[in-house]
């Protein structure tokens, strides 16, 4: 090997670990499609003689499961799809659920679904904790599914957010305290609504949802269907207000046509 350096991100090293980040680094200066991953580790193990030989042949295998290198193996199978397609055609399947099965009990996430939530420092005991839960969910639901490690992934990340949450994710009673997210004012705007015309019903939701007593995981869609049908109340009455104003103006006749000719008080005052 000709350089005796080895670079390599700050994310990788978060993501993959020095040490597999520095393999992967030096891994990057050879032809690995042309070896098996014994073979990789056995030509790496001349330019890093600080790593042990099955200690980089342990960070190889990884590499190559999150598809981040290719050994001899994977690249001819690669090529051999590729000649192949080269003289047939590919028609697509009638058969909608190709690849899709149903959750087992025995399903386990993949490794790929802990690397990508530890990215997100979501803590490994914590995946560990809801695996049964989710399981138990989409047994229940006895659907068939191609992602279920997506799925999984998604499900994990809406419950650490429920964990790290003010309430836990359970439901509790408003409080003066309280105020509405930034979201909830976005939605707010996009019905026309300002965020100073939004909040001046803060005081009324806060007083009718204290005295109502009721426990809510959020407040925030109930905050804006209430001030929705708030402005929408006052829109209809200002209205009608104005409906109110112009009929009593002069010149305008204060009653229908059908009473107007059947009044005869104007007559009440003559003298016959």
């Amino acid at each position: 090997m000709k350089e005796d350096l080895f670079t390599f991100s700050i994310q990788q090293a978060e993501t993959l670990g020095i040490e597999c980040a520095i393999v992967l680094a030096a891994a990057k200066t050879i032809k690995t499609e042309l070896s098996a991953p014994n073979e990789i580790a056995s030509i790496l193990k001349e330019s890093m003689p600080f790593f042990a030989e099955e200690e980089i042949l342990k960070h190889i295998k990884r590499l190559i499961d999150l598809k981040l290198i290719s050994p001899e193996v994977t690249s001819k199978k690669i090529k051999s799809a590729r000649s192949k397609n080269l003289y047939s055609l590919k028609l697509p399947s009638n058969n909608l659920n190709a690849g899709k099965r149903k959750l087992e009990k025995s399903w386990a996430p993949s490794a790929q679904a802990f690397e990508v939530l530890g990215m997100g420092n979501v803590d490994k005991e914590f995946i560990e904790s809801k695996v049964n839960e989710f399981k138990m969910y989409w047994l229940e639901k006895n659907q068939i599914r191609d992602n279920w490690n997506v799925l999984f992934v998604d499900f994990i990340r809406r419950e650490w957010v429920k964990e790290n949450s003010t309430n836990k994710g359970l439901p509790v009673c408003i409080d003066d305290h309280w105020s509405p997210s930034s979201d909830a004012f976005d939605i707010l705007e996009l019905a026309n609504v300002s965020k100073n015309d939004a909040l001046k019903h803060l005081k009324e939701f806060i007083l009718y949802w204290k005295e109502n007593g009721t426990a809510l995981r959020s407040w925030n869609s109930k905050f804006v269907d209430f001030v929705k049908r708030k402005e929408l109340i006052g829109t209809y009455e200002g209205k009608n207000d104005k409906k109110a104003h112009r009929h009593n103006e002069p010149g305008d006749f204060s009653q229908e046509f059908e009473h107007r000719t059947k009044d005869a008080s104007w007559a009440e005052n003559l003298e016959l």
